[in-house]
């Protein structure tokens, strides 16, 4: 994949770009529902989500625009904060282990006067499956709520890179919606993007990236196609350019 700081972006890169925004981000539930919790980025990252991506190249029907899923998708890496209800499954879990752990000593103590007892030692082997069932519920919460640092950083990376390259003026932007929109199995209008191009979704899924939008170029190429239109009268003041000179010719 081409870096962040190149400016040149193959087609290759940018449907390998697109396949990851669906996988890893409009697929990753935290961050498609993830609310603003009012903690404000700061530095180059609030400069780059404070520009506004077009709306031809966010918005997605029956989908988050891209521009929310991206800015999302950085505020989760670098803001998100634990989850609350998860936090506060985590700690009955606890207390229930913790109980489970004091009554495991009381039945030890018991056991050590009535060695022979079967009722306790039973007890006993409940109580540490018991434990061992909630430890490892504990373990699942805690991996939930703290990430690998290598995980957010290629999500953050990846959200950056696209924010980018919707900013850009030339046809990587449009390139990129197609890639996320074909990887979502949108289909997206012929004239999406303000003008008519027959087969347009087809060229670029085909990569024939070349002839994709040859009919937004030719419109106007076309434009002075046919005969030429009659010349009309140039008053002699006018004649001495060269124009008016060639239109003078053809009207004698």
């Amino acid at each position: 994949m081409a870096t962040n700081n190149s400016y040149f972006t193959t087609d290759k890169d940018i449907d390998e770009i697109g396949k990851k925004i669906v996988t890893e981000l409009y697929n990753n539930k935290e961050i498609n529902d993830l609310k603003n919790n009012g903690r404000p980025l700061t530095g180059m990252l609030s400069t780059l989500v404070d520009r506004q991506i077009s709306g031809i190249y966010s918005n997605i029907n029956e989908y988050k625009s891209l521009q929310t899923i991206l800015t999302n998708a950085i505020r989760f890496s670098v803001l998100i904060e634990k989850n609350s209800i998860l936090d506060t499954e985590f700690k009955k879990l606890r207390e229930a282990s913790d109980r489970r752990k004091n009554m495991l000593l009381v039945l030890e103590r018991k056991l050590q006067n009535d060695k022979k007892n079967e009722t306790i030692e039973s007890d006993i082997e409940k109580t540490k499956d018991e434990i061992k069932l909630l430890d490892e519920q504990l373990n699942i919460i805690a991996n939930k709520n703290s990430e690998p640092p290598t995980i957010k950083r290629s999500i953050l990376e990846l959200a950056k890179s696209a924010y980018k390259l919707l900013l850009r003026t030339d046809k990587t932007s449009e390139k990129l919606y197609l890639s996320v929109c074909k990887n979502l199995n949108v289909k997206v209008e012929n004239n999406h993007f303000g003008y008519y191009s027959n087969n347009y979704n087809n060229n670029y899924n085909n990569n024939n990236s070349s002839n994709n939008y040859k009919p937004y170029y030719n419109r106007f190429n076309n434009q002075n196609n046919g005969e030429e239109k009659k010349d009309v009268y140039v008053p002699p003041q006018l004649q001495h350019s060269y124009g008016g000179y060639r239109r003078r010719q053809n009207y004698n």
